[in-house]
């Protein structure tokens, strides 16, 4: 296989309803679902959270999919057809003009599901195709796709194989741990690649991946993690940070990384990431343009 004609796929959730990794959904059995997937409704399509979601893909995940250096890849956004239409609608706007994107709204389902019934809509043979997961508050380097495809040649030989880009700069933006941190963490979900002839990527538990599959893992391509309180992941205590390994990021790293793979991040960007206070940007609160207070629709220009 030449390594120009790989295809890969990214796959990103977007409040969507189904059984997948989340906390929610474990060792539930089919007749406890529906219950829970209205629970799990009205606690992702509230508005606070729907407004800093739909802010934190926009600026964080699809900017850094856009700025990729290698254009040749597809991404795949999957949400509920549960979604307000508000929310809808202002998600498909967020997706349009960009050639990469495949947006669909869908029943509840394993996500994994959802990827195997749409690879061939989507023109895929998911065996020959390299499929890597991002969440919608997450962001990675302006060459991850480049470096990702030069892993993939070199491995292509074996039929199932996984690619971790393992330096995050994990981004508390809220509570009393908030701040920039330095975390070594392989097989984090952030840019978590494999290639498989029967699974996709969300078959595994991330960290699991290297249990199964013949593993690369580079440092040297860094993605942007963020996290606030309602991440389905708790708040972090400062010992928590501790003893991941996690250590304060200095302002010298985090300019030369924003330089070399974060460019792309403008005001919103910044401030979301909490980039700005690095950079000494003055980029205040983010403004969550489009919705009101009420979560009603406004006119955008």
């Amino acid at each position: 296989m030449k390594e120009q004609d790989i295809a890969i796929l990214g796959v990103c959730r977007f409040s969507m309803l189904g059984r997948g990794d989340w906390k929610a959904y474990r060792n539930k059995t089919d007749d406890q679902l529906e219950a829970i997937y209205d629970e799990k409704a009205a606690e992702l399509f509230a508005p606070e959270r729907m407004l800093a979601r739909l802010a934190t893909f926009e600026h964080l995940t699809l900017a850094s999919m856009k700025a990729q250096s290698d254009p040749n890849f597809r991404f795949l956004v999957l949400s509920s057809d549960r979604m307000p239409e508000t929310y809808r609608a202002r998600l498909e706007r967020i997706c349009e003009g960009m050639a990469q994107v495949e947006l669909r709204f869908v029943a509840p389902m394993h996500v994994s599901e959802a990827i195997t019934l749409l690879a061939p809509e989507l023109g895929l043979d998911l065996p020959d195709t390299v499929q890597f997961r991002l969440d919608d508050d997450d962001c990675v380097s302006k060459d991850f796709i480049r470096r990702l495809r030069r892993h993939a040649a070199g491995l292509w030989r074996n039929a199932h194989f996984a690619v971790s880009f393992s330096s995050l700069y994990y981004c508390v933006t809220d509570g009393p741990t908030e701040g920039i941190y330095n975390w070594y963490s392989p097989f984090f979900s952030a840019g978590a690649a494999v290639r498989h002839s029967t699974r996709t990527v969300f078959d595994y538990g991330h960290y699991k991946i290297p249990q199964h599959l013949v593993s690369v893992t580079d440092p040297h391509f860094p993605c942007i993690v963020t996290h606030r309180g309602d991440n389905d992941t708790p708040r972090h205590e400062a010992q928590t940070l501790r003893k991941r390994g996690m250590t304060v990021a200095l302002q010298e790293d985090v300019q030369r990384a924003w330089a070399r793979h974060f460019s792309y991040l403008g005001p919103e960007g910044l401030a979301l990431s909490t980039f700005a206070r690095y950079l000494g940007e003055k980029a205040g609160r983010p403004q969550f343009l489009g919705l009101d207070g009420e979560g009603e629709a406004k006119d955008v220009a």
